[in-house]
Formats: structure tokens, sequence, C-alpha cells
């Protein structure tokens, strides 16, 4: 199943301005995800928001959990499952004929 994650943290708790903290957060938080997700589909951010996107596909959320480890103190993250749209029209069709 696909789901999309939104982390959001503010400037409080920002780790731009360290190195070190960085480096044990949004620096592997990637290979976290992808060590226990079933793919990352995708990872995206806005420096300037602080917020981070990512689409994973993962069979239960405790995978989701567990990958997002190193940034669950930063900030708070939301995270939606989603459908692929083409498919969805497809089926829409398909129960109104």
């Amino acid at each position: 199943m696909l789901f999309h994650i939104t982390h959001h943290h503010d400037e409080t708790t920002c780790p731009a301005h360290d190195d070190a903290v960085v480096a044990s957060t949004f620096g592997v938080v990637l290979d976290t995800l992808t060590e226990n997700v079933n793919e990352v589909i995708g990872a995206w951010v806005d420096p300037p928001g602080h917020d981070f996107f990512f689409v994973v596909d993962a069979d239960d959320v405790s995978q989701i959990f567990l990958g997002l480890g190193p940034i669950v103190s930063a900030g708070t993250a939301k995270i939606q499952p989603v459908g692929d749209y083409a498919v969805m029209i497809e089926t829409r069709k398909q129960l109104n004929s």
C-alpha cells in the first residue's frame, strides 16, 4: 500500500545548523525508511518551510514508524494512505456501468 508522509518541524527543532544532528537525523532517514518499508517511491523537501515529503510502499504503518525513527523527535508526521488516481477513475467507470 502507498503512503504519503509529510514531516514538519519548525525553526526551533531544525537541525540545519548542527552538522552532527543533521547526520544522525535527516542525513539517515532515507536509509532507515529504505531498510524498513517495501520501497521508497520518492522524497522531496521544502527547506524554508521545514517540510519533508515521502511516498513509500509499506504493508503496515509500523514499518513507517520504524523508518521515521531518526526524525521523530524533530517534529511531527502526517501519514496518509493513497491510491493510484488512474486506477480509481477506471474503477469508478466500471462500477458506474
